[in-house]
C-alpha cells in the first residue's frame, strides 16, 4: 500500500469544498428536473466516477490512486459523491440552453475540457496520483465518451416521459 501523505489537507478540504458547494449550486439553482430526474442525474454522475475509478485504478491497470493512500478510505467514498453535481450540471445547462443537434458536440467538447481541468486541479491538490505511466490527456477520450453517455441517458428519459403523457 502506497501512502501520499497522512494530514487532512488539500486533497480532503477539494472534496469536501466541492461537494458542498456543488450541492449548494443545485439546491439555489431554479428547477429544471423533476425530482425523480434530478436524483437520477445526480447518481449517473456519481456512477461514472465510481466505474472509472473501480476500473482504470485498481488492478490489473491500476493507473492511479485516489487521495491518500492506494487503499481505500472513507473520503474516497465521498470522492465519488463530488461528481454527482457536476453530472447534474452538465446535464442541467444542456436542457437550459436547449442544445441540440450539432451544437451538442462543442458541448461536450468544452464539459470535457472543463473535466480536464477540474481532474489537473485534483492532481495539484494530492487527490490523484498517476502511476504506471498514465497521462491527464488519456482521460479526455473517457470524459468525451462518459458525457456522450449522459446526453444519451438524457434523451432516453425525455422520450420516456413524453410517451408517457
Amino acid at each position: 500500500m502506497k501512502v501520499y501523505d497522512h494530514g487532512f489537507n488539500e486533497n480532503e478540504w477539494f472534496v469536501i469544498a466541492s461537494i458542498l458547494v456543488m450541492n449548494l449550486a443545485i439546491w439555489l439553482a431554479p428547477r429544471m428536473f423533476s425530482k425523480l430526474e434530478a436524483i437520477g442525474y445526480y447518481i449517473f454522475g456519481i456512477y461514472i466516477g465510481l466505474f472509472y475509478d473501480h476500473t482504470i485504478s485498481i488492478k490489473p491497470w491500476d493507473f492511479y490512486d485516489v487521495n491518500d493512500s492506494s487503499s481505500y478510505q472513507f473520503i474516497d467514498f465521498l470522492s465519488y459523491i463530488m461528481y454527482g453535481p457536476y453530472g447534474y450540471f452538465f446535464l442541467y445547462f444542456y436542457k437550459k440552453w436547449n442544445v441540440r443537434g450539432l451544437r451538442t458536440i462543442p458541448y461536450i467538447l468544452v464539459w470535457s475540457s472543463f473535466s480536464v481541468l477540474m481532474e489537473w486541479i485534483g492532481v495539484k491538490v494530492g487527490l490523484f496520483h498517476y502511476d504506471k505511466g498514465y497521462r491527464m490527456y488519456w482521460s479526455f477520450p473517457i470524459y468525451l465518451f462518459s458525457q456522450t453517455l449522459m446526453v444519451i441517458f438524457y434523451h432516453l428519459i425525455v422520450r420516456n416521459k413524453s410517451t408517457e403523457a
